[in-house]
């Protein structure tokens, strides 16, 4: 476990817009998502994977009016030790990389949060591979009047979903980017705004507004070639309605209801987000086993030069032996008074013992290079075959990734989500 590649993903949104609802939808989808792509999973027990259960638990026994609320992930008092919900991918029994889902408090990217709090927050979007950012749908959409027009945003979605603290968090992190990166937009509690695909489109429409300075960024020629943008609406319970909007102490809480009233708890797309992030992962993954495989190939050329010549210098050095071998052969025919005399005059031993010693040490070193050829031709062979592997499960990811009524790819498709041929 300890030599797996570990990629990271981390979500990000400010207190109380449903990071934890997110992850508890997408884990809803987790076996039968990876079943499909032919891949297994072991997961390691966390306190994130606690509040996972919790969550579900919560959400299913939920009344018709949602007047339970899922509690904000609270801040820990040292962040450095959340472990996040941690599962290893593999497939045939073999473990290949391992996977981080971390879930941050929202106290941690208010303005008001501890220096710690900013500083762990700034090293997980540093080094996290993927970023999901969930939107609090009815607060992008909504105003005290009902539901905003096109080119409107909702009232609330300054306050709720703060998209310019999110906006500068993104920008700090990226503006030197080394390495490929995924950012997911996820709109949470959409179920009202995705019934037609006019609404669903309009959506995204919304999104692309509400987030346009952090999406314009992404634009820029620094991140372009490194960044993959995707939106992927989450319907994190399922049949509900908006009813209306109270402020309580100052926050704005949203009001639903269930439509049916007996509506059990049915997430929906919720596996979209996780297909995309695996989708993006597993390429970003095998790009570099695609250069770990050609380097090892070029090896086992080299290899394979290096045991020819080896294999003509012990043929030679065996000829030498021989040779001496035979001196010494006919020498010991002699009659034993006139060979002494012969041997003092003409040593033929040593030149054999000589021979014999340098026969061996090229043996030992075709052997040794031989061995070095099968262990380097070996892990490329476990390079290919985790490559196809994964290529299997892209493809079957990406086949049912969605990408239409209100899903979108807006950046990155060919470089960073292709479909393996």
């Amino acid at each position: 476990m300890n030599n797996l590649e570990e990629l990271n993903i981390i979500m990000v949104a400010p207190r109380g817009v449903g990071k934890t609802s997110l992850l508890a939808a997408m884990h809803e989808e987790f076996n039968k998502t990876f079943a499909s792509a032919g891949l297994t999973t072991w997961i390691s027990d966390s306190k994130t994977l606690d509040a996972i259960e919790e969550c579900k638990r919560l959400l299913r026994n939920m009344d018709y009016r949602l007047q339970k609320l899922v509690e904000p992930t609270p801040p820990q008092l040292n962040p450095w030790e959340d472990e996040g919900f941690v599962f290893e991918v593999g497939s045939g029994g073999k473990k290949f990389i391992k996977i981080r889902f971390t879930d941050p408090s929202g106290e941690y990217f208010k303005p008001t949060a501890t220096t710690e709090q900013k500083n762990y927050i700034r090293q997980q979007l540093n080094q996290c591979d993927a970023v999901i950012i969930p939107i609090d749908s009815t607060a992008l959409m909504e105003k005290k009047t009902g539901r905003t027009k096109s080119a409107k945003i909702g009232l609330w979605h300054e306050s709720n979903n703060d998209p310019n603290r999110i906006t500068k968090l993104l920008k700090d992190a990226y503006e030197s980017l080394t390495k490929p990166r995924l950012v997911i937009l996820a709109p949470l509690k959409c179920e009202t705004y995705m019934k037609t695909d006019k609404d669903a489109n309009d959506l995204l429409d919304h999104v692309k507004i509400g987030y346009r300075e952090l999406l314009d960024f992404f634009k820029e020629d620094e991140q372009f070639h490194k960044l993959a943008v995707v939106v992927a609406p989450v319907q994190t319970i399922g049949h509900i309605a908006f009813s209306h909007a109270e402020n309580i102490n100052g926050y704005t809480r949203f009001y639903y209801y269930k439509v049916p009233l007996d509506a059990p708890y049915a997430p929906k797309d919720g596996e979209q987000p996780l297909r995309y992030v695996l989708r993006f992962l597993l390429n970003v993954y095998n790009e570099s086993r695609m250069l770990e495989l050609e380097r090892a190939r070029e090896e086992v050329a080299q290899l394979e030069k290096e045991v020819g010549t080896k294999f003509d210098q012990l043929d030679s050095a065996r000829r030498r032996m021989n040779l001496a071998e035979q001196r010494v052969y006919k020498r010991n025919q002699l009659w034993l008074p006139f060979r002494s005399i012969v041997n003092f005059f003409d040593d033929v031993h040593t030149p054999y013992s000589e021979a014999n010693n340098s026969y061996e040490k090229k043996m030992s070193d075709l052997k040794e290079t031989e061995s070095k050829k099968y262990a380097v031709k070996g892990r490329a062979d476990a390079t290919e075959a985790q490559i196809q592997a994964f290529n299997t499960a892209i493809y079957k990811f990406a086949v049912d990734c969605k990408q239409d009524r209100g899903f979108a790819i807006l950046q990155g498709r060919a470089k960073w989500l292709p479909i393996p041929k």
